[in-house]
């Protein structure tokens, strides 16, 4: 790991202690926000984050408030909370997902369980870890054995054993690079950067395959645009489940 990957995962850290503390005595779970897709809950972790994120100076784009400059070529895609819908009904698996780019070039990433506290993190270059512990997909290669997490309804064309919709891409990619799951889809193409900018790095820096369901380049900074996240312990088992 390299000093300077050390500085950004640092920065990250703080940014999700921050988010943790705001949450800690949070009460009003089910309340909405100002928009008709987004929670109290998401404004107040948006909140928190700033708070680290623009006294350091850097770029940001956040799914809550948008995209602003930094002093430098770096921004932090941030999700406050993904898994949001889990978090307002008390369903224990949500996180803070945090990516920093240079241009679009991704650099450093921290997935942060907000309930069980498990730290996923990688730096480019640097491999991935869980808890400060070095971490690797499963090597499934055939679909009869696979157990994928997906985004959205899937149907019985998908050649897998078992399939889990957990409610949260970036755990679900994390799950993945640690051999949890075998493979993820995104079968709506429908995520926004933030969803999965750091659980794509923590993936590819563990050895997971990773790509996008169109084979466009995921890493971006348009907030409107939407992408289809895949990620898979092996290509062969990535060629499979992209062909069907």
């Amino acid at each position: 790991m390299t000093a300077a990957g050390d500085d950004w995962l640092g920065l990250l850290r703080r940014t999700a202690d921050s988010v943790e503390a705001a949450l800690a005595g949070f009460d009003r779970w089910q309340d909405g926000g100002d928009r008709p897709d987004q929670y109290a809950l998401d404004q107040i972790a948006d909140a928190a984050a700033l708070i680290v994120l623009d006294a350091a100076g850097v770029g940001v784009l956040s799914e809550e408030s948008g995209l602003r400059c930094g002093a430098g070529g770096e921004t932090v895609i941030v999700d406050p909370v993904d898994g949001s819908t889990n978090a307002s009904r008390r369903i224990p698996h949500y996180c803070i997902s945090l990516c920093v780019v240079d241009g679009e070039t991704p650099v450093a990433a921290l997935v942060r369980h907000l309930v069980s506290g498990e730290e996923f993190t990688a730096n480019a270059g640097g491999g991935a870890n869980l808890d400060g512990r070095p971490i690797s997909p499963s090597g499934c290669e055939h679909g009869a054995r696979a157990v994928i997490g997906v985004s959205g309804r899937p149907g019985p064309e998908l050649p897998v054993w078992q399939v889990r919709v957990l409610g949260s891409a970036a755990l679900d990619l994390c799950a993945v690079a640690c051999g949890r799951l075998d493979a993820y889809l995104d079968l709506n193409s429908n995520h926004g950067v933030w969803d999965y900018a750091a659980g794509v790095l923590i993936c590819a820096e563990a050895g997971a395959w990773t790509g996008e369901a169109e084979g466009r380049e995921l890493f971006h900074l348009e907030h409107s645009r939407r992408l289809g996240p895949v990620a898979a312990s092996t290509p062969r088992l990535a060629a499979r489940l992209v062909g069907a």
